[in-house]
């Protein structure tokens, strides 16, 4: 086994169609969290338990379940919930900030719609799906194939990176317009992260992949076998010449 054939054609048509199907489960993982900003929350209902009569033991209690929501995903969104205009989910509220009748939180309000750059991203990774099978049955040309399946790996990444960018805007616009925002002086939005999710992480790596991938077997080419010919014949000593009769 040589080079052309683990980073050459051979290689990328047998690996492409899994990477694209490993894309696809990576939808169902999470695309973008929405976490607590823990220094801006405390810092704000500091600024309101100030004036309002909280007692320390409330305003300790409070702290200690903002410090537990540092980093943690309060609402997620997966890579279908995104494209499809899903709800959210809800991620689990830690130990601090357990209430004695906790409500079952409607994740509806928090529902953005299906986005656009996300279904599209989708579709061109199914598109790269079918082309890599269609090179692994020999209905497509081997340098068409990893031409046609690099552009539609690269164009979904584009597409998702796009995704999230605009994504993180709905995000920030909505939480700002929602209710409870007409507090002086406060944005609601500047109390929440917005992250990317691990699914789009694993999602952008496996496209990556497939774009070099396939590009490699674009520039490296098999080496050609030499045409076997007849084997020469081996050279024999030249007779003693006659001696000539007397």
């Amino acid at each position: 086994m040589n080079l052309a054939t683990l980073a050459g054609e051979p290689g990328a048509r047998r690996v492409s169609p899994l990477l694209f199907l490993l894309v696809v489960l990576s939808f169902f993982l999470v695309f973008t969290g929405v976490s607590c900003n823990a220094a801006a929350s405390k810092s704000a209902i500091g600024s309101i338990d100030a004036g309002g009569g909280v007692s320390a033991a409330q305003a300790a209690q409070v702290d200690a379940c903002i410090d537990s929501l540092n980093g943690v995903n309060i609402i997620t969104y997966s890579g279908w919930q995104i494209a499809f205009g899903k709800d959210p989910a809800v991620g689990s509220v830690p130990a601090p900030c357990n209430q004695d009748n906790p409500s079952v939180a409607n994740t509806s309000s928090a529902n953005i719609g299906p986005q656009l750059l996300a279904f599209l991203a989708l579709i061109s990774v199914g598109l790269g799906l079918l082309f890599s099978i269609a090179g692994v049955l020999g209905l497509i040309a081997a340098r068409s194939r990893a031409f046609v399946t690099a552009v539609f790996a690269a164009g979904a990444g584009a597409l998702l990176i796009l995704d999230q960018l605009h994504v993180h805007d709905v995000l920030v616009s909505k939480i700002s317009s929602s209710e409870g925002s007409s507090v002086p002086g406060l944005d609601p939005a500047s109390l929440f992260s917005i992250n990317p999710g691990i699914g789009l992480w694993v999602a952008l790596a496996i496209l990556a992949l497939a774009v070099v991938y396939n590009l490699a077997a674009l520039i490296v080419r098999r080496a050609p076998v030499a045409a076997a010919g007849p084997e020469p014949e081996p050279a024999h000593a030249q007779p003693p010449p006659l001696s000539q009769p007397p």
